[in-house]
């Protein structure tokens, strides 16, 4: 099958003015692929500052706008996974991943890495069209 990149518009910029070597959002067939969605604003382009739960709604908030931009949403995601820089973040960031996915968790995996230079969290999830 064909490997898909599709830009999403602010957040695809956004991604590469951090240097890194990734595409926001791609898709092979039906099955799409984020990248690990750092802080985003994804009207601005700009990383948003602020606590664990300030910054991990901003990451699932530019994961849902990627997603609805291709056609899916938060609730076709069937796995998920969440790398923050502190294991303590833990407790605050499922309170807010919880009011994301209310109802139907996607299989999750929560890494704790290496602290990167402006935010402490990057969710990416793979999710199917709807």
């Amino acid at each position: 099958m064909k490997h898909e990149v599709i830009e999403i518009p602010v957040i695809s910029e956004a991604i590469r003015k951090l240097g890194a070597p990734t595409s926001a959002l791609t898709r092979v067939g039906a099955v799409l692929y984020t990248c690990g969605m750092p802080p985003i604003d994804f009207k601005t382009g700009d990383i948003i500052k602020g606590d664990i739960a300030v910054q991990a709604r901003a990451s699932l908030d530019a994961l849902s706008f990627s997603l609805r931009h291709a056609g899916s949403s938060l609730d076709n995601v069937f796995k998920s996974l969440v790398f923050i820089t502190d294991n303590d973040f833990a407790a605050d960031m499922n309170g807010i991943y919880r009011e994301y996915f209310p109802s139907s968790f996607p299989a999750r995996s929560c890494v704790a890495v290496k602290p990167w230079a402006h935010f402490d969290i990057e969710i990416e999830c793979i999710a199917t069209i709807d």
